[in-house]
C-alpha cells in the first residue's frame, strides 16, 4: 500500500503535541499488536477530535506506515490519550486522580464486565480495547485500538440523538450497570475512588470557587433567554451555599436502592456508533471512564438525556426513555443471576427526584449544555471555562448566550423547575 501519510487531517491545529510521544514509545505497542513489523517508515501524531469535544485530556491518532516483514507496508492508526499540559488544567486534573480511575478500569473492571457477559453466554463490548497504559512524564497514558478503521464515529453533539440513537444507547448504559452491580456483588465494593465522580470530597471549596465564577455570567444570561416569567427563575437560582450542599448530598447512595458503577460523564461524544449499509446502526461503544461512580444510575440517566436527546424528544420522550433503559437492565440482571429484588421501574422514576442524584441535572445545564451546543472553536477548553478575569466572563457569556442554547433552555428550566429537581431551597 502506498504511503498514506498525504491525506492524514488534523481536527485541531492549535494542539500542541509533547514531544516525548515519539516513535521509540510505540515500539512495545507494536511488537505486539503488529508482531510481523519490521520498522517504521513514518510517524505523524495528530489530534483525534476538534476542539470542544474533550476538556479533560489530549486525544491523538497517531498514524504510521510500517514495512513489513513480507515486504508490503501497512498503515496503521491508534488512538493515544494523555492529560493536559499542567498550566492548560492538566495540573487540576492530575490532582482529581480522574486518570487513575480510568487505568482501574481499562486495567481491572471493564475486562471483568465483559468476562461476565461472556460467561452467560453473551459477547457485548463495552469500550474500545485498551493495547497500552503506562504512567511516566507525570501521569497516566492510554493507548486504544483506533475505532476509526470499523469506521466508529460520534454523533453530532449539536443537533443530538434520534430515538435509534437514544434507544441503543440507553441499552448499552443498561448493559455496562446491570455487569457493574453483578461484579460488586460477587466481589464486594469498588475501592473509595469511586465514591465520588464530577464531585471531589475534598475539592469542594473548589467547586465553590468554580460555582461562582460561572455563576455570574450565566445568571446574567438567563435574563436574555426569553423565558416566560422569569423573575421566579432568576430569584430561585442556587446561591452558592445551596449549590455546595447539593454537591454533598452527592455522595451519599440509598443503600435501599439498586445501586451500581455510574460512568458518571454519559453523553453523545463518549459514545461511538458504526453503521449498516442501511444506515441502521451496527455497534455500539461507550469511551471515557474516568468519572465512574458508585449510586443511582438516576444520575447517568438524567445527565445523558438532559444532554444527548435531540430537542424535539427531549422532554417528550423523556419518561419512556427511563423505560427503555430499565426493560434493557432488567434484561441483563436476569441474564448474569443478579442475587437481589430487581429494580422496580416506579423506583427508578421516583429515584430521578431524589436530593441526592438531582445535581446531574444542574451540572448538565449549568456545566456541559452551554459547552456542547458551542460550535467548535479554538477558545473551547478548559482553561478558558474556568479562568477567573474578563477574558474569562467574556467566552462564558458567549456560550451562556448562545441562541441554540438559550432557545433549549426555554424549554428545559421550566421542565426541571416544575418536576422540584430545581428547587435549590430545599438544600438548606
Amino acid at each position: 500500500m502506498a504511503n498514506s501519510k498525504d491525506n492524514i487531517t488534523n481536527p485541531n491545529e492549535h494542539l500542541e503535541i509533547p514531544k516525548w510521544i515519539n516513535e521509540e514509545y510505540f515500539e512495545q505497542v507494536l511488537n505486539k499488536d503488529e508482531p510481523q513489523y519490521e520498522k517504521i517508515l513514518s510517524f505523524k501524531p495528530v489530534a483525534a477530535i476538534p476542539p470542544g469535544e474533550n476538556f479533560t485530556s489530549i486525544m491523538l491518532r497517531i498514524h504510521f506506515d510500517l514495512q513489513m516483514r513480507d515486504g508490503n507496508t501497512k498503515h496503521k492508526t491508534y488512538i493515544f490519550k494523555t492529560m493536559l499540559a499542567e498550566d492548560r488544567g492538566g495540573k487540576e486534573i492530575r490532582e482529581g486522580g480522574i486518570f487513575d480511575k480510568e487505568l482501574m478500569m481499562y486495567q481491572t473492571y471493564l475486562p471483568a464486565f465483559e468476562e461476565l457477559y461472556r460467561a452467560a453466554g453473551e459477547q457485548i463490548q463495552l469500550a474500545p480495547k485498551c493495547l497500552h497504559t503506562d504512567q511516566r512524564e507525570n501521569g497516566i497514558h492510554f493507548v486504544f485500538e483506533d475505532l476509526g478503521v470499523k469506521k466508529f464515529r460520534n454523533v453530532d453533539r449539536i443537533q443530538g440523538l434520534d430515538l435509534a440513537h437514544m434507544k441503543r444507547s440507553l441499552r448499552k448504559l443498561a448493559e455496562f450497570h446491570a455487569a457493574a452491580s453483578v461484579y460488586a456483588g460477587k466481589n464486594g465494593s469498588y475501592p473509595d475512588d469511586f465514591e465520588e465522580g464530577f464531585i471531589a470530597k475534598d475539592k469542594l471549596e473548589l467547586h465553590e470557587q468554580g460555582f461562582n465564577v460561572k455563576a455570574r455570567s450565566y445568571h446574567k444570561a438567563m435574563d436574555g433567554w426569553g423565558l416566560e416569567d422569569q423573575e421566579k427563575y432568576l430569584k430561585s437560582f442556587p446561591t452558592a451555599q445551596q449549590y455546595v450542599k447539593m454537591c454533598e448530598s452527592n455522595f451519599s447512595a440509598d443503600p435501599q436502592a439498586f445501586n451500581t458503577l455510574t460512568h458518571g460523564d454519559f453523553w453523545s461524544s463518549n459514545l461511538m456508533c458504526n453503521y449498516l449499509t442501511n444506515g441502521e446502526i451496527n455497534e455500539m461503544i461507550m469511551v471515557d471512564f474516568q468519572l465512574c461512580k458508585w449510586g443511582s444510575p438516576a444520575q447517568d440517566l438524567l445527565f445523558f438525556i438532559t444532554l444527548s436527546a435531540a430537542r424535539d424528544i427531549k422532554l417528550k420522550e423523556f419518561d419512556n426513555f427511563v423505560r427503555i433503559y430499565w426493560e434493557r437492565l432488567v434484561e441483563c440482571l436476569k441474564l448474569l443471576k443478579y442475587q437481589k429484588p430487581l429494580p422496580k421501574l416506579r423506583d427508578l422514576q421516583t429515584s430521578l427526584y431524589q436530593e441526592n442524584n438531582t445535581i446531574y441535572a444542574f451540572i448538565a445545564i449549568f456545566n456541559h449544555l452551554p459547552v456542547i451546543q458551542f460550535p467548535s472553536d479554538k477558545e473551547s477548553n478548559l482553561h478558558s471555562l474556568i479562568r477567573d478575569d474578563e477574558e474569562g466572563d467574556k467566552f462564558r457569556l458567549r456560550l451562556f448566550t448562545n441562541p441554540s442554547f438559550c432557545s433549549l433552555m426555554r424549554e428545559i428550566y421550566p421542565f426541571f423547575y416544575n418536576r422540584g429537581i430545581f428547587n435549590f431551597s430545599d438544600y438548606q
